[in-house]
């Protein structure tokens, strides 16, 4: 069955490989990475952005694939799982410079997660917050 509600309730699909990559890009509003998870241990971030820009490029022959214009689905990037993990959040130029070089290879949308203590996600609180206040406007 559909969405019930309508306009239709936005959908993202997280996909990494080719089926996943066609069904983003037929039914999402959004496709979702959090990278290539062979990277995630050992990988370097040079290594994370050219898989991404690799995985973009799948999602974008895939949405030619079926007629449809590729820059109408949004590009989400989850972090936190790649092998930069939370460097770019250690202050606001780092976050500012992750963005943007993601930015380059398509990304609409970068998501971070709020601090968790004695988590992956350990980060400063008042670095998240700072990031979250200032960064968008330098990104603009």
């Amino acid at each position: 069955p559909g969405c019930v509600q309508r306009p239709r309730l936005p959908f993202a699909v997280a996909a990494t490989g080719p089926r996943g990559l066609k069904l983003a890009a037929r039914h999402g509003q959004a496709w979702v990475t959090t990278g290539d998870p062979k990277l995630y241990e050992n990988g370097t971030p040079e290594e994370s952005r050219a898989a991404l820009r690799a995985q973009s490029e799948k999602f974008t022959a895939a949405c030619a694939e079926i007629g449809r214009d590729a820059s109408e689905p949004d590009r989400i990037l989850l972090t936190g799982f790649t092998p930069d993990r939370t460097a770019p959040l250690e202050s606001v130029d780092a976050f500012v410079d992750f963005a943007g070089r993601h930015a380059e290879l398509g990304f609409t949308e970068i998501v971070v997660h709020a601090p968790i203590p004695d988590s992956v996600f350990d980060v400063d609180p008042k670095v998240f917050e700072r990031i979250a206040t200032e960064a968008p406007a330098q990104l603009a």
